[in-house]
Formats: C-alpha cells, sequence, structure tokens
C-alpha cells in the first residue's frame, strides 16, 4: 500500500485549514468594533436564611468593563405605612472594574427599599433601569429588565422578570390609517 499520497493529502488538509483560522482570526483581531454584551440581571441571594437582592453583571466579552453606575427606576409602587418619602429611583454608584468572563454581584436591597420610603409592612414594585459602563474611551449603557419584586421591610418575598410582548400598529388592506389594528407579536 502506497502511505506517500495520503500524507500528501493530509499535511495538505492540515495546512490549508491552519491560513483559513489564522485569516479569521485576524480579521477578528483587527475589527474595529468592540463586542461587548454586558448582561445586568436581578436575582434573589440567600445566605443563611436571609435573602437579598443582588444586581449580576456579567462579562463574557475578552475585554476589561468598567463599570461607573447603576440607574434604578421603580414604579408600580404597592406600599403603606411608609416611613419616608418614596423617590422612585436610585443611583448605585459602583465604579468597579469586571474582568473578562466574570461576573460582579452587588446587593440592592437597602437602596430600593429606601427608593420605596421604607415601607414597614408588604410591599410590591417593579424596577428597571441601565448601567453604564466604559470600554477603553467609549461609554456604552444597557439596560436592565423589568422585574416585579414583592419585599417586606428588607426581606425579599418573590422575585419574577417581566416579558412584555411587542406591539405595532399596522391598517389592513381594507382601512384607512385611522382604523389601524394592533397587532401582537411575542418575543
Amino acid at each position: 500500500m502506497n502511505w506517500v499520497p495520503l500524507v500528501v493529502v493530509c499535511g495538505l488538509t492540515l495546512t490549508v485549514c491552519g491560513i483559513i483560522f489564522r485569516y479569521l482570526r485576524r480579521r477578528d483581531a483587527d475589527s474595529p468594533v468592540i463586542k461587548i454584551n454586558l448582561r445586568p440581571t436581578v436575582h434573589i441571594a440567600s445566605f443563611d436564611g436571609w435573602a437579598s437582592l443582588e444586581l449580576h453583571l456579567v462579562n463574557p466579552s475578552g475585554l476589561r468593563v468598567w463599570i461607573e453606575e447603576a440607574k434604578l427606576v421603580l414604579t408600580d409602587l404597592d406600599a403603606n405605612f411608609q416611613t419616608g418619602l418614596a423617590t422612585g429611583q436610585t443611583v448605585h454608584k459602583i465604579k468597579q472594574a469586571v474582568l473578562p468572563n466574570e461576573i460582579l454581584s452587588m446587593s440592592i436591597t437597602g437602596s430600593l427599599y429606601d427608593a420605596t420610603g421604607r415601607p414597614q409592612g408588604p410591599y410590591s414594585f417593579v424596577v428597571l433601569g441601565t448601567v453604564h459602563y466604559r470600554i477603553g474611551e467609549d461609554w456604552a449603557e444597557a439596560n436592565i429588565h423589568p422585574h416585579r419584586i414583592e419585599m417586606t421591610a428588607l426581606s425579599v418575598i418573590r422575585l419574577r422578570r417581566i416579558r412584555r410582548k411587542k406591539t405595532t400598529a399596522e391598517p389592513c388592506a381594507n382601512q384607512t390609517k385611522e382604523m389601524a389594528t394592533v397587532k401582537t407579536s411575542g418575543r
């Protein structure tokens, strides 16, 4: 059996694959667009029976990201017996770097409790917001999806992410623009 043609074909195939691989890596490295997918999420963390709300900032990219602040807005507040003025918003100063493929977690329970006016009984609200961050000299922001939160004082009872459907208004073929129908499409 003649092994020489088989070895030559395998060697040429490996060489071509190596050249293509190097080309694709260089093309992605020279790309002027920085691809960052910072993902802020709200989670419940429990420690020795105590539950608190945490903001998780996930950095799946290969670059270090500087997190400046998180602006949280509270809506649909349902609370009784408040001991302070409910501001309905809070700014959480972070000023910390998140390394590549790392997660930064911080408690937001106290700041949300203050923003709701320090209620003494059970209360609920919807929280959403933005996280402002920087990569090099470029500033960007990431949205925090809305979450329905139920609490009693500083204790978290329930956390649910609100998933909204997108709505668009389009006129039907036999209708005028004044009689537009609303179509709903899920995520």
